[in-house]
């Protein structure tokens, strides 16, 4: 998973999707939510990425080559920012999203440490596209007509997400689409 990040970097990504369908115990959960990072990760996180960097790559912006003692407060800065651009894609994406498919009826915007969402330097979310376990959410997602009504909205909150640049979430709530 952590691969997926590093092909992220490689790229000089701007925002990370991962599209997920998963299943649950309980099948009449239902519905579409997206994950952020949640801000409880520690400074040992941004400490061992810059030791695994082997002090020779840039992160976001910080050159790890000369042995900084700052650059763990730098990347968690960075990290911190990224978070916030994830944070507000996500916040964009429900709302869009909402017109588009079921939403989960609680809190379908969520954090959690998921791996592919670590990126200290790309904004990154995790869209749980619904649940095979459920059978509404599983027939829906089989049709062509869904995907795309879905792909449509996820591609506008991507166009929406730059075209605004740094505008706050509650802006984009009201904003025609």
């Amino acid at each position: 998973l952590r691969e997926r990040v590093n092909i992220g970097r490689h790229y000089r990504a701007d925002l990370m999707i991962s599209l997920h369908a998963d299943s649950n115990p309980d099948p009449n959960v239902t519905g579409l939510s997206i994950y952020t990072l949640n801000d409880g990760r520690s400074d040992r996180e941004a400490a061992a990425l810059a030791k695994r960097e082997n002090q020779s790559d840039v992160i976001a912006g910080v050159d790890l080559a000369s042995n900084n003692p700052v650059a763990p407060i730098l990347i968690d800065l960075a990290q911190r920012d990224t978070i916030n651009k994830s944070v507000r894609f996500a916040t964009n994406a429900v709302s869009i999203l909402s017109h588009a498919t079921d939403i989960l009826p609680r809190a379908p915007h969520r954090s959690a440490g998921f791996a592919v969402l670590k990126g200290p330097d790309i904004p990154a979310v995790l869209v749980e596209l619904g649940y095979l376990s459920n059978r509404g959410d599983a027939r829906q997602m089989d049709t062509d007509a869904w995907r795309a009504r879905v792909a449509e909205a996820l591609a506008r909150a991507v166009d929406r997400q730059f075209s605004l640049g740094e505008a706050a979430p509650s802006a984009l709530a009201g904003t025609p689409q």
